[in-house]
């Protein structure tokens, strides 16, 4: 689009696209015991927030990737990958061991003691944690089943740093929780990503592991009460979202506690009453659920998003405060505290108001699909240019996910605010297996890829030409993930579209069924049993993969993808391209090297964001 195009407000894309690289976003955000303290990690650095707003930085090389307090008011970190430290009130060193393998989590106990969620080097990671391997040196690299696995280990504060192993023997631990000398955990059979589809809830006392529960969906979030009597974990689907189970450990009675749907983290604030955080819509909700009966004691909702572990809303609660990262669509990501029960975020940082100036319009809408179910998502445009816009339509990754209210939508090399700058109006949509409207919304996707969740997507394209928001002759989509297997899908189903971008996709289900990290657990789910190894199982994955249909394809796509990417291999991208070059289609094979499911190396981001943008000018679309 050009300059004259542009409304005099309006940046250049790449130019908003560099200025959000320099977002400064915090991370692990830890409330001290004190409620006034704040710990977190900021680009691989760890800082401590002080009552007056100033950041310390804790010396010391890192890069850290966690920060906890000890109950003594001790900031405990993860550092190196491989390291833990103890801080004292001034910053200085006062205790550190390592282990063997990759932390992936420090849980202090109240004794003194810290319990650790590692990683064996070789290990695999999902697609929200890159979709790489855990570093190995191994020369040559072996694997066998059950040698590369996520264990528990724990140490005692101040004393030998020697770790000792929590017997959990062939198992893969994928969350857990540490009380009194006792653990539960999220486990499974298998060790790679594909074992957290068919997890299961253990309770280790004593040294005996006693299994309380066998699920058929995911879990997450597992947490200990005081006084020992009750557990609670939170089960829903694939990236958790969901419903909080609570069990009895003596009895072993295991039941869903209350109503509550769409939660992402929980905990104890006393032996009677529950915190929790998770979706709402496009935004969050919290509150206080009470542990006896499941009843709701107090809940709030809030247009924003609390950026947390795996990308979903959490907090770190101390009494009865709480303290996240919080950002909204017109104020960017800072670390806010607010009180559990009420949810008054208040911003205690101003690491990135340089950047508030960049916010564009973003208002939920809602359109009707083509069965008659409401469907919702974010419209974002920026200020200039009459009539109908450019459209572009961004899916996001899943299928159970969602686009939330923020100051810039992260997914897809955070591009929605850059190319709204470009005169764009940006669709992010939320269709079925979205997160964020209940269990029941989440799982309409399964056995259904690519059918309702395309319809619903397409119904909010045409609803937004039908209002003359978007110009028919200038449509785009793109998506990374399962949004790029939507989005390739997308263009085997429809000519509407001028131009379309694959990132990290899915387009082969039969070679994902034995390629991805992750295929032997998330196909059984969201394919509702299709056998890779029937006749009638690859019929059916077949018919939902976008390289068997891409003779119905005409739209030019450029296609990106990493090169170490685990979780949907390359040769998904390699074989897309060689399907769409077979059919005559216009496209382009752009293989980041070093990179996983997403794009992390700033140069590479940058070359990324540049090739869309021309992409989408090349074809007429901006």
């Amino acid at each position: 689009m050009g300059d004259r195009d542009r409304g005099p407000l309006m940046a250049g894309p790449l130019e908003v696209h560099d200025a959000l690289a320099g977002l400064r976003v915090p991370e692990s955000v830890a409330l001290h015991p004190d409620g006034e303290h704040v710990a977190c990690v900021i680009d691989g650095l760890a800082h401590v927030l002080g009552p007056d707003g100033g950041l310390r930085p804790v010396p010391g090389p890192g890069p850290y990737t966690l920060t906890r307090w000890l109950p003594d008011g001790g900031l405990l970190l993860a550092a190196g990958g491989d390291h833990i430290e103890v801080r004292d009130a001034g910053l200085g060193l006062a205790w550190q061991a390592r282990v063997d393998g990759e932390i992936e989590d420090l849980i202090p106990g109240g004794d003194g003691t810290v319990l650790v969620r590692l990683a064996d080097p070789g290990s695999e990671r999902d697609g929200s944690h890159l979709g790489l391997r855990v570093p190995d040196p191994s020369d040559p690299f072996v694997l066998a089943p059950g040698n590369r696995l996520r264990r528990l280990a724990w140490l005692a504060v101040g004393g030998d740093t020697a770790p000792r192993a929590i017997p959990l023997p062939g198992r893969t631990v994928w969350d857990a929780d540490w009380r009194e000398g006792r653990v539960l955990a999220v486990t499974s059979d298998d060790e790679t990503p594909a074992g957290y589809y068919r997890p299961r809830l253990d309770l280790v006392d004593g040294g005996a592991v006693r299994t309380l529960y066998r699920s058929r969906w995911q879990l997450n979030r597992p947490r200990l009460a005081p006084g020992g009597r009750y557990a609670v974990a939170v089960e829903g689907l694939s990236i958790v979202s969901g419903r909080v189970l609570r069990a009895d450990l003596d009895t072993g009675a295991i039941e869903p506690l209350g109503d509550l749907d769409d939660v992402t983290d929980l905990g104890w604030l006393d032996a009677e009453t529950l915190w929790f955080a998770g979706w709402a819509g496009t935004g969050v909700h919290g509150g206080l659920l009470g542990a006896a009966d499941g009843q709701v004691l107090s809940r709030w909702t809030a247009r924003g998003t609390l950026s947390g572990r795996d990308g979903q809303p959490s907090l770190s609660v101390a009494g009865p405060l709480a303290a996240a990262c919080w950002e909204t669509t017109g104020r960017p990501p800072e670390i806010a505290v607010a009180a559990v029960k009420d949810g008054d975020w208040r911003p205690r940082t101003a690491l990135n108001a340089r950047l508030a100036h960049l916010a564009v319009e973003q208002r939920e809408i809602t359109w009707t699909s083509s069965d008659g179910l409401p469907v919702s998502g974010l419209l974002l445009t920026a200020p200039g240019g009459d009539g109908p816009r450019p459209l572009v339509t961004i899916a996001h990754g899943g299928p159970t996910w969602l686009w939330s209210s923020a100051f810039a939508p992260g997914e897809f090399n955070r591009l929605a605010v850059p190319l709204a700058h470009a005169g764009a109006a940006v669709l992010l949509p939320n269709p079925r297996g979205s997160s964020g409207r209940g269990q029941d919304y989440a799982r309409a996707v399964i056995g259904r890829l690519g059918a309702e969740d395309l319809a619903d997507l397409l119904a909010g394209v045409d609803h937004l030409v039908e209002t003359g928001v978007a110009d028919p002759g200038r449509l785009a989509v793109m998506g990374l993930s399962y949004g790029g297997y939507l989005t390739a899908w997308a263009t085997t189903q429809t000519r509407m579209f001028r131009a379309a971008v694959v990132m990290s996709g899915v387009s082969d289900w039969l070679s994902f069924a034995t390629a991805s990290n992750l295929a032997t657990g998330f196909d059984p789910l969201y394919h509702a049993g299709a056998d890779p190894f029937t006749p009638s199982g690859r019929e059916r994955l077949a018919a939902r993969s976008p390289i068997y249909h891409a003779a119905g394809s005409g739209t030019p796509t450029l296609i990106l993808h990493g090169d170490r990417d685990r979780t949907t291999p390359l040769g998904q991208a390699e074989q897309l391209y060689r399907a769409y070059t077979t059919a005559g289609v216009r496209t382009q094979l752009v293989v980041y090297p070093r990179e996983g499911h997403e794009l992390v190396e700033p140069a590479h981001r940058r070359d990324a964001a540049e090739r869309v943008i021309g992409w989408l000018t090349e074809s007429g679309v901006l």
